[in-house]
């Protein structure tokens, strides 16, 4: 993975993300799909012997991650589970097509409504959590459906890992809103969050990791940074 230069605020990570996409013609989907293997690969690497991954998505493109990281699961002969806030069929766009791509590899998905959450401790076979709930977007509180989905993760009693930023952490101030995700490890994208670093971060975050999507680094030249490397 490579080095992140800089710490960004959530809006000019977007905006990086934006010149990717529209000056330099990297389908958001591409770039869906190099994130979701940056975190199957960090999870390969870092816990060979994990045999299911239990990944929790959400509604946006963070879900959409999920979904990818649950397709390359099954790929590579692993279990996988999705677990599912809000309703799949009514995702768009990229995150949309990422369910399709897990559907087309066999993937299970349940909603969390369905889920009991014993089944998550008892898992027979060493597992991984994928938190794939909420993006550097979050500004609020988290909502109740959520929380409980946070708690569910938090005390399954297996590894997490987070995909860009642990749901339920501000990626600007590093507060937690309401509740947030402990995650072993986060692997982050594009940019290094701020929130990342400062504040509660870093007790959330575990250990960051960063992939720089193969995104050009022209880009980088166009976005000033919240803080420079430390």
């Amino acid at each position: 993975m490579a080095i992140s230069p800089n710490y960004y605020l959530a809006a000019d990570v977007r905006e990086l993300d934006r010149l990717a996409i529209e000056q330099h013609g990297i389908p958001g989907f591409i770039l869906m799909q190099r994130a979701g293997l940056a975190a199957f690969n960090t999870i390969k690497t870092t816990w060979p012997d994990t045999r299911m991954v239990v990944c929790f998505c959400g509604s946006g493109n963070n879900g959409g991650d999920g979904y990818v990281i649950s397709a390359l699961a099954k790929q590579n002969g692993m279990e996988a589970l999705v677990i599912a806030l809000g309703n799949p069929n009514a995702l768009k766009n990229d995150a949309l097509k990422a369910f399709l791509l897990a559907e087309e590899n066999g993937v299970r998905t349940i909603p969390f409504s369905e889920l009991n959450p014993s089944e998550i401790i008892a898992l027979s076979k060493p597992a991984v959590m994928v938190d794939a709930l909420l993006g550097t977007g979050l500004t609020g509180a988290v909502r109740e459906d959520y929380e409980k989905a946070i708690d569910v993760i938090n005390n399954s009693g297996w590894p997490v890992l987070a995909v860009d930023i642990p749901s339920g952490l501000c990626s600007d101030t590093g507060s937690v809103l309401g509740n947030a995700i402990r995650a072993n490890i986060t692997v982050t994208f594009i940019g290094r969050k701020l929130g990342q670093i400062i504040a509660e971060g870093p007790a959330y975050c575990g250990e960051l990791l960063f992939d720089d999507l193969a995104v050009p680094g022209e880009i980088y030249t166009q976005v000033s940074p919240a803080m420079p490397s430390i």
